[in-house]
């Protein structure tokens, strides 16, 4: 079943229309790669995400990672960001 979503924020901004299930990609930072790659498993459990490194600071200090797989609704997809990002390790969220 294909599920449109198109609400607005609560200072009236228009949200982006998803069509679930779609491909998500979340982008993650922090600075221990393989940590980083560890988390992202964890909290897409029991969807195995496709992980591939994005971006590495000029001074090697920060990675970027992007994970990506299937979500069925906004539900899930709102609760592996929470995951992700509850996580001491993760500096950042997108």
């Amino acid at each position: 079943m294909t599920v449109k979503k198109n609400i607005q924020d609560s200072i009236g901004h228009r949200k982006p229309d998803i069509i679930y299930p779609c491909d998500w990609e979340y982008k993650v930072i922090g600075t221990d790669k393989s940590k980083l790659e560890e988390i992202i498993i964890e909290a897409c459990q029991p969807t195995t995400p496709s992980i591939a490194l994005s971006n590495v600071s000029s001074k090697g200090r920060y990675y970027s990672l992007n994970a990506t797989l299937r979500v069925e609704n906004e539900e899930v997809r709102l609760a592996i960001f929470k995951r992700i990002m509850q996580h001491p390790e993760v500096k950042m969220v997108l």
